[in-house]
């Protein structure tokens, strides 16, 4: 048996494993970073943008469709606070009636508050 063998098994039948406790830091700074980006989220207030007529609307997701744009669409429903929520983005997939496919997402056309389209298409 070489010295390092010897020195490896003195090592490893002198070991006591600590198990979960020296990973217990790492769980708690990893929770406490995840608290703080949600707190931070949940700070942001997204102000309501003009309300658009639903033929600007139409107009707007035909030319993204067409162009294969990134559009980011703002709802009318509002959060259990009575505040805007995030807006969805995505590029428009397709559509069926008056509902709207923006990636995988349906939405329906008279439930859109305002829409925009990105300057570019590099958008992931």
């Amino acid at each position: 048996m070489s010295d390092f063998d010897r020195k490896v098994e003195l090592f490893f039948k002198n070991y006591q494993d600590r198990g979960m406790k020296k990973w217990a830091g790492f769980f708690l700074s990893d929770h406490t970073l995840k608290i703080n980006k949600d707190q931070a989220k949940q700070k942001i207030v997204h102000h309501k943008k003009e309300t658009m007529p639903l033929v600007e609307i139409g107009d707007l997701l035909f030319k993204a469709f067409s162009e294969h744009r990134y559009v980011e669409i703002q709802l009318k429903e509002l959060d259990g606070e009575g505040e805007f929520k995030d807006c969805l983005s995505g590029f428009v997939e397709g559509y069926y009636g008056s509902m709207i496919m923006v990636s995988g997402q349906k939405i329906d056309l008279n439930n859109i508050n305002h829409i925009s389209l990105s300057q570019n298409n590099l958008h992931s």
